[in-house]
């Protein structure tokens, strides 16, 4: 659906659908039995960052049945965690199909939500907020939309105050709003929980991949290609660790067929006492239960890096133009390492950063890792 078509969608069901008003008091004293979450956002790390709002609505409701909007790319990312009842996911691509789109939205109305919570952090979503009027919920409460030019949250019940500015780190923004009007909780830790089918799975590819006991891992991709520290540092680092004995699994996603290509052919053919092996495609949800069985984990600044920093997994995280203070997973365990100067690179200021990151520097980091055993 275009922006246009959007906007005058929204204008509308601010006018048609506006909700009853509530006090953040009023907000609080509710009970709920069921609460539609929308957050159909389709960025993963993103996602991860958003869980600690989940287990905020659970602990604020504990009775409440809490189904979450979501898009398809991060049903793995939410599907078994533990402060949600239920998913529905929503594809964009549903604007473009009438009879589909008129079957989901049969089934998000039935699920019968009596308060509806549209969670934003950086951006507004004006799709999120159509689903969250549309869900039938008495109450809609959600972040505003004014400082991302919109007016639609004025059918809201309650606006909660919201900013395009990451001001501190993505848990404690994206918590913010919910925060501001008492629906909190004292644990920020992200969560993802692999199911059963995906712990096995995962156990099967590693013992028929590598040999008996520890290995490490490594992820030389990510979405953005500012943030790929070069794949030929990585190969040279999965060589040092194969040539101490370690064998090496390395992971990687749809989007890192460039990162892998660049990978494999700088591996170097000599012999060493432990494979490198690179893994097939896996889901979201294997690749989870596979870092949940690695030693250790080095990756870039990229979705996987939140999901390994919800899992407790060592890692050791490669940082560019992006802040650490803002994006590092709130884990002990994760390390970030972040360039201190940039290389000109004529395809602007956010590139250049990473590749004045040292290989040495990241070896010495990530070889220190207080690993674990699987």
């Amino acid at each position: 659906m275009n922006r246009d078509l959007k906007r005058r969608l929204a204008a509308g069901a601010a006018r048609r659908w506006r909700r009853p008003p509530l006090s953040a008091g009023e907000l609080l004293a509710l009970r709920p039995r069921r609460i539609l979450l929308v957050r159909q956002h389709n960025q993963m790390g993103d996602m991860v960052c958003a869980t600690p709002c989940f287990r905020a609505v659970r602990e604020t409701w504990p009775a409440a049945e809490t189904a979450l909007v979501t898009a398809p790319v991060n049903r793995q990312v939410v599907a078994n965690n533990p402060h949600l009842d239920r998913l529905f996911l929503f594809e964009q691509r549903l604007w473009r199909r009438p009879v589909a789109l008129a079957r989901f939205l049969r089934e998000l109305r039935g699920f019968g939500a009596e308060l509806a919570l549209v969670l934003n952090s950086v951006s507004f979503s004006t799709t999120s907020a159509f689903l969250g009027l549309w869900s039938g919920a008495r109450h809609v409460v959600g972040g505003d939309s004014a400082p991302f030019g919109s007016e639609v949250a004025a059918a809201y019940s309650l606006r909660l105050p919201a900013s395009p500015c990451l001001d501190r780190h993505a848990v404690q923004h994206s918590l913010a709003p919910l925060q501001a009007v008492g629906i909190t909780t004292a644990d920020l830790s992200p969560v993802v929980v692999p199911s059963r089918a995906e712990r096995q799975e995962a156990s099967a590819l590693v013992a028929r991949l590598l040999p008996p006991g520890p290995f490490w891992s490594l992820h030389p991709g990510a979405g953005k290609r500012q943030n790929r520290w070069p794949a030929e540092r990585f190969a040279d680092l999965a060589g040092r660790a194969a040539r101490s004995g370690r064998p090496m699994l390395v992971l990687h996603g749809p989007a890192d067929q460039e990162a892998v290509a660049a990978f494999r052919a700088a591996v170097a053919a000599e012999a060493a006492p432990a494979p490198i092996v690179i893994a097939p495609p896996l889901s979201v949800g294997a690749g989870a239960a596979v870092l949940e069985l690695a030693d250790r984990f080095l990756c870039n600044d990229t979705g996987v890096m939140h999901v390994a920093g919800a899992l407790g997994v060592p890692t050791v995280a490669l940082f560019g133009a992006t802040d650490p203070a803002l994006w590092k997973p709130p884990s002990e365990r994760v390390v970030a390492l972040r360039a201190k100067s940039r290389r000109e690179d004529p395809r602007g200021p956010e590139y250049g950063w990473l590749e004045t990151l040292a290989a040495d520097l990241v070896w010495s980091t990530w070889s220190s890792l207080p690993g674990r055993t699987p």
